[in-house]
């Protein structure tokens, strides 16, 4: 017996079926009905807004109007209880479109009776249970599926994007519509990972370390997880990718602090030993010269001197990245130490005949920086892309802007670019491609811009040009 008060909905414009309708109702003994009657199409749609009522009955035939439109109506108010269509006898073509559309069922008015009814009355009830479940536990997990954090995707077994997350777009750039217009394949850059692919349908793809191309051409490191599924004997592709980017740049990052302090730790250990019978030839030099009256003698004397005073800057040189921790933030113009660099680059931009083109933003940022340690980084980029540049055709673009939490400011040039077996290892102390470099330029300038709290990334194609980003949070006064 169903205890609960059921309140029933039914419009029909015939007075006399609305009262033959009613009493099959009271039949169902172990029912309990409230029925409300209505005989227009117009008092209907009004009553159907109010959303009262857990079971409908429209009767196909309503003067101007008809039950199919009253169940359009009903459907496009997102009514979700149960509706059944009163038909006459005939109209079972009418009846399929009714159930097609979303009807409960229907029922024929000159073969309607209690028994009929009550099972009608059953199976909508149950039914629309069933589908409200259904939307309820698809709501949830759809809201899972967008909240993630990760790139979730289904595709076909083609790898065809079918459906993605919202995280999807947010990580490439993309819309919703572009990625489904696309092949995850596509987004993928890693050796190996077709062959993956290609063997999904009987080995699952578990942890497998990507690169994913975003729309600007940027890369993040991702692991990648993906399996095939089985729906109603179609078999899909479910996927994810759990990006891993800030995790991988932390570690470099931690790598490169203990490199540093090592190497620190043994630079001042080696200056102390050095200095100290420098200081010795020096101060003998000195006292040498003032004894000499031969000037063709004191030449050499002074070049004791000169050298010893290249070897004194080397070594304060050297000791540079270890002592950049130590440098005082106050609040400065972003602008005006990257014109005083450039302004220091003068010399070398005139002799290679490099032209720099500055892309400010049209807001002089301020931030908490040191003027002296973050001229001498933005000096180490300007002075390695010269170098990487062609006489005569070098094109430097030095610009700043803000996205999002962070201000940026880039260094892109159009010179030899760097090889993707060395974009890791650049930063590292000692590490140099070039004939007479020392290796300590860039790692000087991580360490500065660590100092300011800040992050650099780097880009480049061989003999196109590279771009290196260096990101601070954005506190803009």
């Amino acid at each position: 017996m169903n205890s609960k008060l059921i309140t029933v909905l039914l419009v029909d414009d015939d007075e006399d079926d609305y009262f033959l309708t009613r009493e099959y109702f009271q039949d169902l003994v172990n029912w309990k009905f409230n029925i409300v009657w209505c005989a227009t199409y117009r008092e209907a749609l009004e009553l159907i807004k109010s959303k009262k009522f857990d079971l409908y009955l429209f009767d196909y035939l309503l003067g101007a109007y008809t039950g199919m439109d009253l169940l359009e109506e009903a459907l496009r108010l997102e009514c979700e209880e149960p509706i059944i269509l009163l038909t006459g006898k005939g109209d079972t073509k009418i009846a399929v479109e009714a159930l097609r559309l979303g009807a409960a069922d229907y029922l024929i008015k000159s073969e309607l009776d209690s028994e009929k009814l009550e099972r009608s009355i059953r199976y909508g009830l149950e039914r629309t249970a069933v589908l409200k479940a259904l939307k309820h536990s698809e709501r949830r997990y759809r809201r899972v599926f967008e909240e993630s954090s990760d790139f979730l995707f289904i595709s076909d077994l083609d790898g065809k994007i079918l459906d993605c997350n919202t995280t999807a777009c947010n990580l490439t750039g993309y819309t919703a519509a572009q990625l489904k217009n696309s092949n995850i394949l596509d987004l993928i850059e890693e050796s190996g990972f077709d062959q993956q692919w290609a063997e999904i349908v009987d080995h699952n793809i578990h942890d497998f370390e990507v690169r994913l191309v975003t729309r600007e051409g940027d890369k993040r490191y991702c692991l990648f997880y993906a399996s095939v599924e089985v729906d109603e004997e179609n078999r899909y592709v479910q996927g994810r990718l759990h990006d891993m980017t800030t995790r991988k740049q932390s570690e470099r990052e931690r790598l490169f602090s203990e490199k540093m302090a090592v190497t620190g730790r043994l630079v001042r250990m080696l200056a102390h030993e050095v200095r100290n019978p420098l200081t010795n030839v020096n101060l003998s030099a000195e006292q040498l010269e003032m004894e000499l009256t031969d000037e063709d003698q004191k030449f050499y004397t002074q070049i004791i001197k000169r050298n010893c005073t290249r070897i004194n800057d080397l070594i304060t040189q050297l000791l540079m990245p270890s002592n950049s921790v130590d440098i005082e933030l106050v609040e400065s113009s972003i602008n005006q130490v990257l014109d005083k660099a450039i302004e220091t680059a003068f010399d070398r931009v005139q002799l290679k005949r490099i032209r720099i083109v500055r892309s400010y933003s049209e807001v002089d940022y301020s931030l908490p920086l040191d003027s002296t340690s973050l001229q001498m980084a933005f000096l180490n980029l300007i002075t390695n892309a010269i170098e990487a540049m062609e006489e005569d055709r070098g094109i430097l673009l030095i610009g700043t802007r803000s996205t999002g939490d962070l201000f940026q400011i880039t260094f892109t040039d159009n010179g030899s670019g760097i090889g993707e077996e060395n974009l890791e290892k650049i930063f590292e102390p000692y590490f140099t491609g070039k004939n007479t470099g020392m290796g300590i330029g860039l790692a000087t300038t991580m360490s500065i811009i660590h100092a300011h709290h800040g992050r650099i990334d780097v880009k480049s194609v061989i003999n196109e040009g590279t771009t290196f980003t260096i990101s601070f949070p954005n506190n803009v006064r």
